[in-house]
């Protein structure tokens, strides 16, 4: 159970509170950390005494030299779970020891736990993250997630919401993060991991789109409460556990063609541009290039247009996100439906127009 990484651990934080040399000893009774390296690996007969009895040993000058391996000191066993996992020797005459005894053997016992608790916590989130690793393959090994839920305790259970976390900056631990995550959702009802170094994916289980939103909303104002910078992205609603690789998919393309301003998007507030960003390279460059005509002025229309569509065909509105007034915006969409034959108020022709503008910011967006 005591590591030597643990033990040197505890004999350097001892050391620290009592000026004394501490000796930490493992079940078979070898000595795997100490203040007097010279004793490093040695035998202590005390410790195996100790170890059998789970009771305190002193050493005096009377004792001492009927046991191998001992100086004059007191040794104490070390409990976890009601086991004896280790013995703690301090070195000097046990009744100047006194007290301090107890003091160092439950400081050994605490730090033990927390490194036991740090380990679980370490192994549970190692076993959360296979698992979501195996869910994003194109065929997921239902057994292994399965038994990997088993160990953890958990249940999955649809309808899901898929979220991918893309994190600028932060100063947390990932642990802290994951916490607050999990927290924040709902312990049990989500899966979340790293599937990045600044990613984190989640996996919200028997939870409504509407809920979903909220639930997600909420988490990005903590992380804005933490001077987290993050974006968040979320799926439509996935029906079955082995089609998550489909929310993350999903996610992962919000991110990518939403603006960075953006800061919560769902997916399906942008489906129709993502399908138009999924059109095949080799068919889009014509139908863009027939449609957006007038290359000089071409970036001034595309940002005409989008504000007028943004404005859901609102001159008013379109014309007060331009600075402009709103007889310059009638003269810029007559002066586009000129040049390109097509009406930008005109449901069908605006519909097309909109493609071409999604499919020209694929084109001139720098590759991933």
């Amino acid at each position: 159970m005591i590591t030597r990484e643990i033990a040197e651990m505890l004999v350097k934080e001892t050391s620290k509170v009592m000026n004394l040399n501490i000796n930490i000893m493992n079940e078979e009774g070898v000595i795997i950390a100490t203040g007097d390296p010279s004793r490093l690996n040695s035998i202590h007969e005390g410790a195996l005494e100790v170890v059998k009895t789970g009771q305190l040993l002193e050493i005096t000058s009377e004792n001492q030299g009927q046991l191998r391996g001992t100086q004059q000191g007191i040794n104490l066993p070390i409990h976890f779970h009601d086991e004896v996992v280790g013995v703690i020797g301090i070195t000097g005459k046990p009744r100047m020891i006194g007290d301090r005894g107890g003091l160092v053997k439950m400081m050994a016992e605490l730090l033990i736990k927390q490194a036991y608790m740090a380990s679980q916590t370490e192994w549970r989130q190692r076993t959360k993250e296979m698992i979501i690793e195996e869910l994003l393959k194109e065929e997921p090994n239902t057994s292994n997630i399965e038994r990997w839920l088993s160990l953890l305790q958990m249940k999955l259970k649809g309808p899901f919401v898929i979220s991918l976390i893309e994190i600028v900056d932060y100063s947390f631990s990932s642990h802290l993060l994951i916490k607050n995550t999990e927290e924040v959702i709902g312990k049990g009802k989500v899966l979340a991991g790293f599937v990045h170094v600044n990613k984190l994916l989640l996996i919200l289980s028997e939870v409504s789109h509407e809920e979903a939103k909220k639930k997600l909303t909420n988490l990005h104002k903590e992380f804005e409460r933490m001077q987290v910078h993050a974006r968040l992205a979320y799926s439509s609603h996935i029906d079955h556990l082995l089609i998550i690789n489909q929310g993350f998919c999903e996610c992962e393309m919000a991110l990518a063609i939403s603006k960075s301003e953006h800061k919560v998007i769902s997916y399906l507030d942008i489906e129709p541009e993502a399908l138009v960003h999924q059109i095949h390279p080799k068919l889009a460059e014509p139908f863009c290039k027939r449609i957006l005509q007038g290359e000089g002025d071409l970036n001034n229309h595309l940002d005409t247009l989008q504000a007028f569509f943004d404005s859901n065909f609102n001159i008013k509105e379109a014309a007060k996100k331009l600075y402009i007034h709103r007889n310059t915006l009638i003269y810029r969409l007559n002066k586009i439906k000129t040049e390109s034959g097509y009406d930008p108020q005109n449901f069908n022709d605006a519909f097309a127009l909109q493609m071409a503008i999604w499919l020209h910011k694929r084109a001139s967006s720098p590759p991933n």
